[in-house]
């Protein structure tokens, strides 16, 4: 026999059923299920590709909106774009936030008063129609109201009692002391030597003039400090070189409070919760004549020192204080050179909103308000968990959440 061709056809046969074996488990046999450990379905498979979601992109976070928003937009603050919900949702005008967190305003549609309240309820504060009035200011309790008209008129209008009261015409410019138990107010009389700042009560008894005005009535801005010291601000000091001037601070007791120097022109001031400084905006060649937020000490002996640029192209009246050392700004996407002269090139701007620390400088964007907003005024309720803005244009207020 020969055994060498008898090993080689052994061999032959061994390979082929090898061979056929391996074909059967390949295409006819049942595959083995594999059962995914708890780290395999919380991470994805292993040595597989990442695990994507659904229309995403392989590997990227999973969309930030939350259930029934578009994806990327926030329900609160946190830097990018953020739900705006309207709580006001018609035109308005002089819509305050009070100590207590109650919204006030005018409705220009029916020409009534409205309060909205910390739980969202709102209430008519007034069964009377007041037609036209062009300016609404309230006291900081919300209780009264100095309502300007068109053709000049005044009156102030008492929400508690009904009371109402006829103000000179001839006034202007009106604010409440931080109780609500005083005005302060522009008289502005034909005559030049007529012409007077003046402090009186609410219903414009006991009037007295303090301060004269002459021709420089468009130089001063009613304004009174929290710390009950001052109650206008003067544009009406020297000036050095083309954009840098004083301003005084006048009390209504004829006090002869320091002055302080500013840099820049359109000067517009906003006070600090305790009185201690003045935050302002101006615009200089400094800011390249766009308005620029700047903080400066204004007590006392203190008037005028510390002074320092924030380094934020923004009108003071867009930002509100969270406390002494923070600040919520409405800043504008992009201003031109001279916008800080000619305020409404940015009526149809869009603001994303900042937050500011005044002690270390930082800037943080917070929110890009869904729906590109041009901002007239930023409010901030007492619980700090919400801010108001209007719309500039329509008036309308809204509200973003703080996280």
């Amino acid at each position: 026999m020969n055994w060498k061709r008898l090993l080689l056809i052994i061999l032959f046969i061994g390979v082929t059923l090898g061979i056929g074996y391996a074909l059967f488990r390949l295409f006819f046999a049942a595959p083995q299920e594999v059962v995914p450990t708890e780290e395999q379905n919380a991470n994805g498979a292993v040595g597989g590709l990442p695990s994507a979601n659904v229309g995403g992109v392989p590997g990227a976070p999973p969309p930030t909106g939350a259930p029934g928003l578009p994806p990327g937009v926030s329900p609160v603050a946190n830097g990018g774009l953020t739900v705006v919900t309207p709580v006001a949702p018609v035109p308005t005008t002089g819509a305050t936030l009070s100590a207590s967190g109650q919204l006030n305003y005018y409705n220009r549609n029916d020409g009534k008063f409205y309060r909205l309240n910390p739980d969202g309820t709102t209430t008519s504060l007034s069964n009377k129609t007041f037609f036209n009035v062009s300016n609404a200011k309230f006291d900081p309790q919300g209780n009264k109201a100095i309502l300007e008209y068109p053709d000049g008129s005044n009156i102030m209008f008492n929400f508690q009692t009904g009371e109402q009261a006829t103000l000179p015409a001839h006034w202007e410019g009106f604010d409440f002391n931080p109780t609500g138990t005083q005005i302060v107010a522009k008289s502005v009389g034909v005559d030049p030597d007529a012409r007077f700042l003046v402090v009186a009560n609410p219903d414009g008894s006991g009037a007295k003039a303090v301060q004269e005005l002459g021709e420089n009535q468009d130089k001063v801005q009613v304004n009174w400090s929290p710390n009950n010291e001052v109650i206008a601000t003067a544009t009406t000091g020297r000036s050095f070189g083309v954009d840098r001037q004083e301003v005084y601070l006048i009390g209504q007791n004829g006090e002869n409070f320091k002055s302080m120097i500013v840099e820049g022109l359109d000067f517009r001031p906003k006070w600090a919760p305790g009185g201690e400084q003045l935050m302002y905006s101006v615009a200089g060649s400094l800011s390249d004549w766009k308005p620029q937020l700047w903080i400066v000490d204004a007590q006392g002996d203190n008037i005028g020192r510390n002074r320092r640029s924030i380094a934020v192209n923004t009108w003071a009246d867009k930002c509100t204080f969270q406390d002494k050392d923070n600040l919520y700004c409405a800043v504008p996407d992009d201003l031109p050179r001279g916008a800080g002269l000619q305020p409404d090139i940015a009526n149809d701007t869009p603001d994303s909103i900042y937050k500011i620390n005044l002690t270390t400088g930082l800037q943080t964007k917070i929110a890009v308000p869904e729906g590109s907003h041009t901002i007239g005024s930023v409010m901030l309720t007492p619980d700090k968990k919400s801010l108001f803005f209007t719309d500039k244009g329509s008036g309308v207020v809204n509200k973003i959440a703080l996280p």
